[in-house]
């Protein structure tokens, strides 16, 4: 291929990081329910419609367009996402904008998919598992760094101006597909998943085990930014700023958790639960004190970017025969747990308050240490580094 693959991996992986900023709005739930006039659940509902479309859809979009010309490909999705965004700038309705958004989130899975199977292709011989955890990083960047500054764009301006952010870094993004990438062709036959290890015993409890990790940490870090405005008195830029940092400490995070998992997997997968949830437990009984709580935050920080690579390398031991099903289901398992997190969290804030999503965070966090324990040590599945 004569386009150099660098110039490429950066693309996508800019791409990548642009159509993961829709999942940044957790940090504008109160403007959302503002704008919409609409109640903090609803609101809830309404962030999470995103990654509970990616988890339903993230089994089969994929195999869809694995047949297609990849260029157009990257094309038609991201100008889905910019105009999906354009039009929920500027709607005032919430059925109209809901809509859009699970337009978009529709085709997230497929472009995901395709552009870790471009790096790989076009990676240089030793370097396929670098090219594909840059558009990882990519993707978690999207959302932990798109974060803090949706949060700032939308607390210290509007609604409108935060949406309109990520409708211009999908259009940036779509304007460098155009001009830089090549045409490559797609794949005349998609793989074929292995429906019976979805049926295996190994599967269902170890993936019942792994989604509650996702759903116990969302139920906490979708409210965390309200929690911080209306508990800990925390606004705007110094809001921002907090989120910020959390977002490259949650970084850091996720390239710690790669080197536990390697050295240390079976100890690493059980301590975190138990450390997670016992610095929710904290932060419940120091709300009231400033440097505790964000002290706190910024642990949590490191373990929600530990998260990732746990849920996957899971996924990925107990499907290791079948390396693109592990993936897809570890996409599902991702976001169906944050989209039930995020809605489960969004009730217990309307009808508790927001000291409850760290009630509901740690019982999740002790159902997932008990399943995973189970089987761990009474099922006896097969670790990739054990």
């Amino acid at each position: 291929m004569k386009n150099n693959p660098k110039t490429l991996l950066y693309i996508l992986t800019l791409a990548s990081l642009g159509i993961n900023t829709p999942l940044s709005i957790v940090g504008i739930i109160s403007e959302i329910s503002t704008h919409f006039n609409t109640t903090i659940a609803v609101s809830g509902l309404y962030v999470s419609s995103f990654t509970f479309t990616i988890a339903v859809c993230g089994l089969f979009i994929p195999l869809i367009f694995s047949r297609y010309e990849r260029k157009t490909t990257f094309f038609s999705i991201l100008c889905v996402f910019a105009i999906a965004n354009l039009v929920i700038v500027f709607s005032d309705s919430l059925y109209l904008s809901l809509f859009f958004r699970v337009l978009s989130a529709v085709f997230y899975p497929a472009f995901i998919s395709i552009a870790l199977t471009v790096c790989e292709e076009i990676a240089p011989e030793g370097e396929k598992q670098d090219y594909i955890t840059r558009i990882l990083l990519g993707i978690s960047v999207g959302s932990i760094i798109g974060l803090p500054i949706t949060t700032y764009l939308g607390t210290a301006f509007s609604y409108e101006i935060a949406m309109f952010w990520i409708f211009l870094i999908n259009f940036v993004s779509l304007i460098l597909i155009v001009l830089f990438f090549p045409k490559i062709d797609g794949k005349e036959k998609s793989y074929e998943m292995s429906l019976s290890s979805l049926r295996s015993k190994e599967f269902v409890l170890a993936s019942t085990a792994i989604v509650m990790m996702p759903i116990g940490a969302s139920i906490v870090y979708a409210y965390m930014p309200y929690f911080l405005q209306t508990v800990s008195d925390i606004h705007t830029y110094k809001l921002s700023i907090l989120l910020f940092v959390y977002g490259l400490i949650s970084i850091v995070g996720t390239w710690i958790g790669g080197k536990l998992i390697v050295y240390k997997d079976k100890a690493t997968l059980l301590i975190f639960q138990l450390v997670c949830g016992f610095v929710f437990a904290l932060m419940y009984f120091f709300a009231q004190q400033l440097i505790p709580i964000l002290i706190l935050f910024l642990i949590f920080g490191v373990l929600d970017g530990m998260g990732y690579n746990l849920i996957q390398y899971i996924e990925s031991s107990v499907l290791s025969k079948t390396p693109e099903l592990a993936n897809g289901v570890f996409l599902s398992i991702l976001n169906g747990g944050i989209a039930i997190g995020t809605a489960i969290g969004g009730f217990l804030v309307n009808d508790f308050g927001v000291m409850s999503i760290f009630v509901g965070g740690v019982a999740f966090l002790i159902m997932a240490f008990i399943l995973i324990y189970y089987v761990i040590f009474n099922l006896k599945i097969s670790l990739k580094y054990s």
